[in-house]
């Protein structure tokens, strides 16, 4: 079963979700944080578990991005601290990508 959700935090900015379970536990999942920009959502920073090891990947404008690892951690435990970590981060990763623009 494959849940998707999405948390509005402004006009211009959201959380979106998508978690897979399969026998009652978390197989996968992905959070990001997306901000609109001349329409278009745009992602500024993800954390998932699609290639077996939960990391993030730090997206910039130009198209580029930065994978960091973090393979000592669960996918329960993985889930929360990554939509935890962008709840509370959100506005400093939204800084740090609108500076970085053209």
């Amino acid at each position: 079963m494959i849940k998707d959700f999405i948390r509005q935090l402004t006009h211009e900015d959201r959380v979106r979700c998508r978690i897979e379970i399969k026998k009652g536990k978390i197989a996968d999942f992905m959070v990001q944080y997306e901000i609109s920009l001349a329409g278009d959502w745009r992602v500024v920073v993800r954390f998932d578990t699609f290639h077996g090891i939960l990391h993030r990947d730090l997206q910039y404008p130009d198209g580029t991005s930065q994978k960091q690892w973090l393979a000592d951690t669960n996918f329960d435990e993985g889930l929360n601290f990554s939509y935890n970590h962008i709840r509370e981060n959100w506005e400093k990763y939204r800084a740090s990508y609108l500076s970085k623009l053209d």
